[in-house]
């Protein structure tokens, strides 16, 4: 009867890893909800005068902070219009604050801005013309959007920033031009796209007005015209906009550069340091999205977009590599039997998208394919959640870190796509990096604390050792003055050793010798069936002569320096189940009966001979039952266990609760031809199985002891290194 580990414990384990990894994912959405909240652009006390002007009179920028120009403008579709146009002979109108002609210009009035652009003017925005309803505008097209604002009279100098225009423009501020983006045109000749960003200080007219003119058209964004709402305040607060948002990245790019030190040096400790440099690539490309952002690196032309898209998707693919190499080599589980075939198949998609954009670029402003490689990450990403759980399933112990990190990939890298109005531009995507550098520092912190600790303790053991070592080598230097005593002593111990050898060996030969001469005798006048059973005796005696002279060889081989094993990677699982097969079938038909106790998962890997490691296991097993009554019970138990200095062990423990070792004898049961005293009903062996075990347990570097209760049996230990 095989014994399994108690089901209740993993599965705690398993709710524990769900109950953590849940908790993380409503926190990451709170902190996204929170900060996506807090960090947009509305507009505050925005109001019309009669002129159909933004009155920011009295607005105090210096208590209340910058305001947004998100709604008040007018949107003239499919005109690219200059200051002048709007001029009119209007006796009522002056040089600070020009009039236009309704009745010629159609426009759409009091507009608001939103990320959608052009394409939709938000539910305020109403047509303002005696002739007819403004066309309804395309993603692709040309228009002018026009604000005159009000400033308070203390406001010299005023500071706006145009964050996104779509994709060229030209910016007047009180009838000067101010800024070109790319070369705006009514169609596509002649047309030019830049992704960049304005920052402008513009001082207003004598009586606090600016007028605002921007000319823009769109021949290859899904998104035209204004998108994002300017900021317009004092020079300070909008130069802030700038520097708190390089600011956020430097400290993030400091936390990185932090992680790589100090991970490169924890990394020697990892079984497998690719994991590190996958982590640490998927970081570091990452906060390289946010470096090719307009607003820190203004490319000319689509490369902007282009080295975004790129490492979008190449982050992706990194993070398929990164939780492939976390699952470890087992047939039980589906994506063993892929192969890694599903990581070839994403990466050879990757690699398609990736040659396909490069190769025409303006789809990079495509919504169809946009949404396609964004669905393509997101469900990426969603299978790789899909992994880690069920390896997590299966191997709880790997605790909550995987489980984790696979959420906050399905959470952060899809969220590189989306697209608000941010008052400071400080991505969603990077505060789940920061998370993610701070969850790691906390994670490792935490395990080396108790790594730490845990090597505190040993410490202390080894100094505890170190002492007891200390006292020992005294002992073993008063103890050698009489070693020369011992060595006359051994003399005496080799000529006992050949008797017991003659003995062995002489009992079945007398044996054998005594039947061949009774056949010699009565050949002729004994029973047939009293001369088979002469000779399966004289045979039985003869294997046993056999098997003492062919365990005398082998330890005599194994005690010899010049031996050499053939050491390879063995399954220690698999030898304990096949010799428990073996014996099991052995007891069917007595009263003993032996189990068996073995992690189902752990296939118990040590560097050894196979030969010599079965023969250990086999020889403790035999003398179990050899020395157990016929109801007796035999154990076999092995696990893996931590060492002293590092590491892992496979401790093998054979149970039996036969008659067991008197305390005075136990150091000798490893001895040539010893056996207990109180064995006396027990000589069916050569007396060398134990001492061959010996052998080979210390040729694998291994320790070999047993602890042992007369009259209620014995617990044999062999310690051997793990892999």
């Amino acid at each position: 009867m095989t014994e399994i580990n108690p089901f209740p414990e993993k599965r705690k384990h398993v709710y524990r890893t769900f109950f953590r990894t849940v908790l993380f994912f409503l926190l990451l959405l709170a902190v996204y909800g929170a900060i996506y909240t807090v960090n947009q652009r509305h507009g505050k006390a925005l109001h019309l005068d009669d002129t159909q002007a933004l009155d920011l009179t009295h607005w105090d920028f210096s208590s209340k902070g910058m305001n947004f120009l998100e709604s008040g403008w007018q949107f003239y579709p499919n005109q690219l219009l200059t200051p002048d146009d709007f001029l009119v002979n209007n006796p009522n109108s002056s040089a600070d604050l020009p009039t236009y002609d309704a009745s010629t210009l159609q426009h759409f009035s009091d507009v608001r801005i939103t990320t959608d652009g052009w394409i939709q003017m938000g539910n305020s925005a109403e047509s303002n013309t005696s002739s007819s309803t403004p066309p309804k505008m395309q993603a692709y097209g040309y228009g002018t959007y026009r604000i005159v604002v009000k400033m308070p009279e203390s406001m010299k100098i005023t500071g706006i920033d145009f964050p996104e225009i779509n994709q060229a423009a030209k910016i007047w501020i009180n009838g000067k031009l101010w800024k070109t983006i790319g070369t705006p045109a009514s169609s596509k000749e002649g047309y030019s796209s830049e992704s960049v960003s304005a920052s402008l200080q513009a001082v207003p007219s004598s009586s606090g007005v600016l007028e605002i003119v921007i000319a823009c058209s769109n021949f290859s964004s899904p998104y035209g015209g204004i998108t994002i709402s300017p900021a317009i305040g004092t020079v300070a607060q909008i130069d802030n906009l700038n520097v708190t948002a390089k600011m956020w990245m430097t400290s993030v790019f400091t936390m990185l550069l932090l992680v790589v030190i100090t991970g490169f040096y924890v990394s020697f400790t990892f079984e497998n340091k690719k994991q590190y440099y996958y982590y640490v690539l998927i970081i570091a490309m990452s906060l390289a999205y946010e470096y090719f952002d307009k607003t820190f690196n203004p490319l000319r032309g689509d490369w902007n977009k282009l080295l975004q898209t790129t490492l979008f998707l190449l982050i992706t693919m990194l993070a398929t590599m990164y939780f492939a190499s976390l699952i470890g080599k087992d047939k039980h589980l589906i994506f063993e039997w892929l192969n890694h075939w599903d990581t070839y198949l994403i990466f050879f998609i990757t690699a398609l998208l990736l040659l396909f954009l490069w190769l025409n670029p303006a789809y990079l402003y495509n919504l169809r394919f946009i949404w396609a490689y964004t669905l393509f990450v997101v469900g990426v990403n969603l299978y790789n959640l899909i992994r880690i759980g069920v390896t997590s399933l299966r191997y709880p112990e790997y605790g909550t870190f995987h489980a984790v990190s696979a959420v906050a990939a399905l959470v952060v890298f899809p969220t590189m796509q989306i697209r608000s109005q941010q008052i400071y531009f400080i991505p969603l995507h990077s505060i789940g990096i920061v998370l993610m550098i701070l969850g790691t520092a906390i994670y490792f912190t935490i395990r080396y604390v108790g790594a730490f600790n845990q090597i505190s303790r040993f410490t202390i053991e080894l100094e505890q050792a170190v002492q007891d070592k200390t006292r020992n080598i005294a002992k073993v230097n008063a103890e050698l003055l009489v070693s020369n005593q011992k060595l006359v002593k051994n003399e005496e111990a080799r000529k006992k050793m050949m008797s017991n050898v003659s003995h062995d060996l002489r009992t079945p030969i007398t044996a054998i010798r005594g039947y061949i001469e009774l056949l010699q005798k009565t050949s002729l006048s004994i029973p047939q069936e009293t001369h088979d059973s002469y000779l399966k005796n004289m045979h039985t005696r003869s294997i046993q002569m056999e098997q003492m002279i062919e365990d005398l060889m082998q330890l005599t081989r194994l005690e010899s320096d010049g031996v050499e094993l053939t050491k390879q990677p063995v399954s220690l699982s698999l030898m304990i189940d096949s010799l428990y097969e073996l014996y099991k079938t052995e007891c069917e038909n007595t009263k003993k009966s032996i189990t068996m106790d073995i992690p189902d998962n752990d296939p118990l890997m040590v560097m050894g001979d196979p030969n010599n490691l079965i023969r250990v296991i086999e020889n403790l097993i035999v003398n179990a039952m050899r020395y157990t009554d016929d109801k007796g019970i035999i154990i076999i138990k092995a696990f893996r266990e931590a060492a002293i200095l590092g590491g892992e062990n496979i401790h093998i423990i054979v149970r039996d609760n036969g008659c067991g070792i008197p305390a005075s004898e136990i150091g000798y049961v490893f001895d040539r031809f010893y056996r207990a005293s109180n064995a006396t009903g027990h000589k069916n062996g050569s007396g060398l199985g134990l001492a061959i075990v010996k052998s080979i347990v210390d040729k694998h570097s291994g320790k070999l002891w047993v602890e042992s209760w007369e009259k209620k049996g014995s617990n044999f230990h062999v310690l051997l290194p793990g892999m």
